[in-house]
C-alpha cells in the first residue's frame, strides 16, 4: 500500500509494525528532524556571528529575535493545523480535500502578515516595557521591525511546509530549509561583517540575512506546490478557489494551537528579558546562551513532534485511533532518549560550551585537534550559565512528554483543552512562580526563576501526557469519515514500518 491510499476500517486492530511502528515515525520524521536541525545550526552560527560583535549585540537579538515570534507565532500555530486537515483527509481517502488547505493555509499567511506589519510602527515604545540600557533597546528594536517585516515569508513557508508534512511528503521541507538556512548563513557573513564591498551592518544584517533566508524557503516551498511534485491525485491547482468553511475550520482548530504556542512564547520572553534581565545584563546574556543550547535538544525533537502529529491525523482520519496511539507512543520514546541525551551532554561540556559564546575561540593543533583558547570574555556571564545549565539536563524528559503529546492531540484535532491548561500553568506556575521567587528570594539571582519554569516545564509535560492517555481525542472528528466497506473486502496492509 502506498501512503496516498486510504487506511482501511477491515484492518483496524492488524498492526503489523514492529516497535509500534517506530520505523515508519522514523522514516517521515527524518526529512523534517534534518530540516530543523538545519535551522537549529543556522541559529547557533547566526548568534556565534553576532556574540562577536558584542555581548549587547548578542542580548538583543536574543530579546528583540523572541519579542518578535511571539505575534508571528500565533500564526505559525494556527497554521501548523494545516498539517492536521491535510493528513485526515489522507487517512479518510480525500488527498485532493487535503490541497484546499494548503491554498487556505497561504490566504491566512498572507492575512496575518498584513496583520503584523502594524507593529513595526509602535516597536520603540514596546520595546522600551523590558527596560533594558537605552543602547541594547535601541538593538533590539530595529531586530523586531526587520523580522516583522519579513513575516510574510517566514508564515507561508509555514503553511506550505506543514501541507508537505501533513500528505507525507517531507523531503521538500529539508530542500526548502537547507537551501534557506545555507543562503541565511552566507548572507550573515556578508552583511554582519561587510563582506564583499557590502557595508558592515552588525546585528541588522542578521535581521536582513534571516530575512531573506525565509524568502527562500517560501519561493521553493511555492514552485513545488504549484508544480503539483506532490502528486497529481492532490489536484493542486485545481483546488485554490477560496472557500469560507475551510477558514472557520483552520481558525476552529489552530486558534487554540496558535494562542498556546504565543502564549508560551510570550511567557518565555517576559521571564527572559524581564525577570532574568532584572538582575542585569550579565543574566540576559547567559539566558541567551543557554537558549541557544536549549535549541539543539528542542528542535529535533520539534521535527519528531511535526511527523506524530501528521501520523496521528492521518490514522484518526482513518478512523484507526489505536494505531494512532500507538505511534505517537513511538515518538515519544525516540525523543526521549534524544532530549535526556543530549541534557547529559550539555552538562557534562558546560563550560567549554557556554565558552564559545563567552570570548573563547576554537583552534587547532595536531595532537588535541579542536580546543578552546583564550580567558573567557566575562567570568559573571561563565559562571551564571554554567550554573544554569543544571535546568537543562532535569528538563529535558519533561520537555519531551510535553513536545510529543501536544502534537499528538493537535494531529487529532484537540487543540482547545491543552491550549487553555498550557496557558494557565504557563502564567500561573511558570511565570507567577518565577517572579514570586524573584520577589521573596533575590538574593539567589536567576537561578531562583530559573527552578520555577523547571517545575512548570515538568508539570506541563505530565499534564499533556495524562490528556492524552485519558482518551479524549478518540472519539474527535474534523473531517468526514472514509466510506465503510463490506468487512469481505481484502485487508490492505499499512506502510510498512
Amino acid at each position: 500500500m502506498t501512503s496516498d491510499e486510504p487506511l482501511r476500517l477491515t484492518d483496524r486492530d492488524h498492526d503489523p509494525a514492529r516497535w509500534w511502528g517506530v520505523g515508519e515515525v522514523v522514516r517521515l520524521a527524518v526529512p523534517t528532524v534534518l530540516s530543523t536541525i538545519s535551522v537549529t545550526v543556522m541559529q547557533f552560527v547566526d548568534g556565534w556571528m553576532v556574540s562577536t560583535v558584542s555581548k549587547e549585540a548578542l542580548s538583543a537579538q536574543f530579546i528583540g529575535g523572541i519579542s518578535a515570534f511571539v505575534p508571528v507565532c500565533f500564526f505559525m500555530g494556527l497554521l501548523s493545523c494545516v498539517s492536521t486537515f491535510a493528513s485526515q483527509n489522507m487517512g479518510a481517502g480525500r488527498p485532493e480535500q487535503s490541497s484546499v488547505y494548503g491554498w487556505h493555509g497561504l490566504w491566512v499567511a498572507w492575512a496575518a502578515a498584513g496583520l503584523l506589519a502594524l507593529l513595526i510602527v509602535p516597536a520603540p515604545q514596546v520595546m522600551a516595557l523590558f527596560g533594558h540600557e537605552a543602547h541594547v533597546t535601541a538593538l533590539e528594536t530595529k531586530y523586531f521591525q526587520i523580522l516583522l517585516g519579513g513575516a510574510l515569508f517566514c508564515l507561508s513557508a509555514r503553511a506550505l511546509g506543514a501541507w508537505f508534512v501533513g500528505v507525507h511528503r517531507p523531503g521538500i521541507n529539508l530542500v526548502a530549509g537547507v537551501a534557506a538556512n545555507t543562503v541565511n548563513i552566507l548572507g550573515n557573513y556578508v552583511l554582519i561583517f561587510g563582506k564583499f564591498g557590502f557595508p558592515e551592518l552588525g546585528l541588522v544584517g542578521a535581521g536582513i540575512a534571516t530575512v531573506i533566508g525565509f524568502a527562500v524557503e517560501a519561493a521553493i516551498f511555492g514552485a513545488a506546490f504549484v508544480a503539483g511534485v506532490a502528486g497529481p491525485q492532490f489536484q493542486v491547482r485545481r483546488r485554490c478557489c477560496f472557500r469560507w468553511s475551510a477558514v472557520r475550520d483552520l481558525l476552529r482548530i489552530g486558534t487554540p494551537a496558535g494562542v498556546m504556542f504565543s502564549g508560551d512564547i510570550l511567557m518565555w520572553t517576559i521571564f527572559m528579558g524581564r525577570i532574568l534581565g532584572g538582575f542585569g545584563t550579565a543574566h540576559l546574556a547567559a539566558a541567551a546562551i543557554l537558549n541557544r543550547y536549549w535549541h539543539l535538544c528542542f528542535m529535533p525533537a520539534i521535527g519528531v513532534s511535526v511527523a506524530v502529529t501528521a501520523i496521528v491525523g492521518r490514522y484518526c482520519g482513518a478512523g484507526r485511533q489505536g494505531l494512532a496511539w500507538r505511534r505517537a507512543h513511538a515518538g515519544f520514546a525516540l525523543v526521549e532518549v534524544y532530549m535526556v541525551g543530549m541534557g547529559v551532554a550539555i552538562w557534562l561540556l558546560r563550560h567549554t560550551l557556554v565558552g564559545i559564546f563567552n570570548g573563547q575561540r576554537l583552534a587547532f593543533d595536531w595532537v588535541s585537534l579542536l580546543y578552546l583558547s583564550g580567558e573567557v570574555a566575562d567570568p559573571l556571564v561563565q559562571s551564571i550559565a554554567t550554573r544554569a545549565a543544571l535546568v537543562i539536563l532535569v528538563c529535558q524528559a519533561f520537555d519531551a512528554m510535553n513536545v510529543i503529546f501536544i502534537g499528538s492531540l493537535r494531529g487529532a484535532g484537540d487543540t482547545l483543552w491543552p491550549g487553555v491548561v498550557q496557558l494557565v500553568l504557563c502564567y500561573g506556575l511558570g511565570l507567577g512562580g518565577s517572579w514570586l521567587v524573584a520577589s521573596l528570594r533575590p538574593e539567589w539571582g536567576s537561578f531562583g526563576p530559573w527552578g520555577a519554569v523547571t517545575v512548570y516545564i515538568a508539570v506541563l509535560g505530565l499534564v499533556m501526557w495524562g490528556r492524552f492517555l485519558g482518551g479524549k481525542w478518540r472519539s474527535m472528528q474534523i473531517v468526514e469519515p472514509p466510506p465503510a466497506i463490506s468487512i469481505t473486502d481484502e485487508p490492505t496492509s499499512l506502510p510498512p514500518g
